[in-house]
């Protein structure tokens, strides 16, 4: 089958991600761009198979249950790859034991004929020296796979410095949160002017996500700074960020809501005026994504592909992870000046609606599994 008879066929594809069974939740990244897939126009265009790969539970289980369940996801995945005989599967890869898992995966579909699209997420690895048992593990898991799907410059580099991929076999397709529902609340946006300003950050509550840090740096902000504090989301710093709100006089200002979805967490969006997402490492984090399309400024760490996607005055302020003086310079500032809030959420907002949203990331994800097609069935 040549290349313009797989453009116009429907692709058989077999996906493995986050797709929970009903009446169970899961937050997360991958979790969020795999539901956005299925309410895009993937499975219209596309036959689609669908394999669960998220933690039953989180925190994570231990190492002998997480293996187990491994392996038992592994077998559903042959078994559906042999019913359904796709021809081609996307792989969402997080990083840690799951790059292992979809290697393994990657390898199979290699075998039976398959093309492979790996999609990782999270932190690129670094590449060099302290890294080269990472390089090693990644390459054997990664290398299988004929797409590497990157999301920004960061994890492009790494995948042809690091892991010997062509540039062409390591596509860059942004992440593609940038949803109607939350342009339309970006596009009624009007700029808030009143005090108090209102922070918000959307995330896991963890100390590697800078939560802890965000809190030093509202404790550092002149008395009586007009601003409100929302944090969405839980994990293991919860306990220690409750106590330091308490310890530093910021129980008025900081409100703890826990995971909120859909239309509760579109509403907390809809109120917000600054995100700010102080973490240490990231990929290409879907907060910011979602907060620039809601027209949200924004305030973020210069880690992983987000220096290569926002410029710091220009469409955001960017700021040295892990510095909480830093971190509370830039507060003070965008809280102070209601001109640049305004200008750096239109710039977000322009930016996310030209670059983020799902039918242009979907046209290119079934354009690269088509040429990994081409190419597996070319490869003797």
């Amino acid at each position: 089958m040549e290349m313009s008879e797989l453009t116009e066929a429907r692709l058989r594809l077999l996906i493995v991600g986050a797709f929970p069974p009903p009446g169970r939740e899961v937050v997360g990244g991958v979790a969020t761009s795999c539901r956005i897939l299925l309410q895009s126009s993937m499975p219209q265009r596309s036959d689609l198979a669908l394999v669960d790969s998220s933690q039953i539970r989180n925190p994570p289980p231990g190492l002998a249950l997480r293996t187990i369940l491994a392996i038992r996801r592994c077998a559903i995945y042959m078994l559906r790859f042999e019913m359904r005989r796709p021809q081609a599967v996307i792989l969402f890869a997080s990083p840690g034991a799951s790059a292992i898992e979809k290697g393994v995966m990657a390898w199979y579909a290699r075998l039976r004929g398959a093309a492979a699209l790996i999609l990782p997420r999270g932190a690129p690895p670094d590449v060099g020296p302290p890294s080269v048992w990472r390089n090693v593990l990644f390459a054997i898991c990664y290398r299988a796979a004929d797409k590497l799907v990157c999301q920004g410059q960061a994890w492009h580099r790494f995948a042809v410095s690091g892991l010997g991929f062509e540039p062409e076999d390591a596509p860059i397709i942004r992440n593609w949160t940038a949803t109607p529902e939350l342009l339309r609340i970006g596009g009624l946006r009007q700029a808030h002017a009143a005090e108090p300003v209102r922070l918000l950050f959307l995330g896991w509550l963890e100390r590697e996500k800078g939560v802890l840090d965000l809190l030093e740096a509202c404790a550092r902000l002149p008395e009586n700074s007009p601003f409100e504090l929302e944090l969405i989301g839980d994990g293991h710093a919860m306990p220690e960020a409750r106590i330091h709100v308490a310890a530093h006089g910021l129980t008025g200002k900081v409100k703890f809501h826990g995971w909120l979805q859909g239309e509760a967490k579109n509403a907390v969006l809809a109120r917000s005026d600054v995100l700010v997402l102080p973490s240490w490492s990231e990929g290409l984090p879907n907060a910011m994504i979602e907060a620039m399309a809601a027209k949200l400024s924004v305030v973020v760490t210069a880690v992983g592909n987000i220096p290569d996607v926002v410029t710091t005055g220009k469409n955001a302020l960017v700021v040295p992870p892990r510095d909480p003086e830093a971190l509370s310079l830039a507060l003070h500032r965008i809280i102070t000046d209601g001109a640049l809030r305004d200008r750096l959420s239109r710039a977000a907002f322009n930016l996310a609606q030209s670059s983020f949203g799902v039918e242009p990331a979907v046209e290119r994800l079934l354009a690269e599994c088509q040429a990994a097609i081409a190419k597996r069935r070319r490869t003797p």
